[in-house]
């Protein structure tokens, strides 16, 4: 079976590179995948089974994923040095920590001068008591991690001869800074809030500037600078750098001129999906 030939063949390339039990192997990613490309006989599966979608194809569904994800994981640093008087405890100076937060691909509803054009940048709603924008704050970097795992009920097996499997469905890990939006008119306001309070109805508690509220908080978006992406088992799916230009030139219907074939990510769908199924 193509995928018992293909991990005990690249667990055998780890463990040779092995010198010591504590040891880590270092792996080249492209030799990988190009085990991976030639480790199947054609005669182990249909060929069109084991055809990769085009990057193309693979970023309009990460647009898409962004679009569905009402939340991700945010990874940030603690500053190298912590204060005698904070409680966080001075051993885990320099840690990176990982925690979820809320998030809405809302940029498009934003005013023309604000806006970043719906080219994939998602909103945030930052409370500033969280660490994870205390850590931003101090200047740490940030990426966020999105995946399709909760789907997996509905997804089912989407490997040949695998039974369901988290690691068989699509993830991305955006890279690049928190852009704090400015004070808004009402309308924007009311536009935005009403944007995100469609995937998250109990953050109208501690929105901007509620009375009442028992957190401070702010509207910010990541500035996508770069996009890995992991599609699913890489011997079907796409493994590795996105295009950002394709992701910034992506939209719900369409595509701006001169990216990809045009199609939007509304022209693709994620594994178990329902047919008609749209944008939430």
């Amino acid at each position: 079976m193509i995928f018992k030939t293909w991990t005990t063949g690249l667990l055998a390339l780890c463990s040779s590179t092995l010198t010591s039990a504590s040891a880590i192997p270092y792996v080249d990613d492209q030799a990988v995948l190009k085990y991976a490309d030639h480790a199947a006989s054609p005669h182990d599966v249909d060929a069109d089974t084991f055809t990769r979608p085009s990057w193309f194809t693979s970023t309009l569904m990460a647009r898409r994923l962004l679009a569905l994800s009402p939340s991700g994981v945010i990874s940030t640093t603690f500053p190298s040095h912590i204060p005698a008087s904070s409680r966080t405890p001075a051993e885990v100076a320099g840690f990176p920590i990982g925690l979820r937060e809320y998030i809405a691909d809302c940029d498009g509803i934003l005013p023309e001068n604000l806006s970043h054009g719906d080219n994939g940048d998602p909103t945030i709603l930052a409370l500033r008591v969280a660490t994870t924008f205390r850590n931003i704050g101090t200047g740490s970097n940030l990426s966020l991690e999105i995946d399709w795992w909760d789907h997996l009920s509905d997804a089912g097996a989407v490997y040949p001869g695998l039974p369901p499997s988290p690691a068989a469905l699509p993830r991305i890990t955006l890279f690049g800074y928190l852009d704090t939006l400015p004070e808004l008119s009402v309308a924007a306001a009311a536009s935005l809030e009403k944007c995100f309070l469609q995937s998250h109805p109990d953050a109208k508690y501690w929105l901007p500037a509620t009375p009442g509220s028992p957190h401070a908080s702010y509207w910010a978006r990541l500035v996508v600078t770069h996009v890995y992406w992991i599609g699913g088992f890489g011997d079907v799916q796409q493994i590795g750098w996105m295009n950002v230009t394709e992701w910034k030139g992506i939209r719900q219907h369409g595509s701006l001129p001169g990216v990809g074939d045009g199609r939007g990510w509304e022209d693709v769908r994620l594994p178990g999906e329902k047919k008609g199924h749209g944008a939430l």
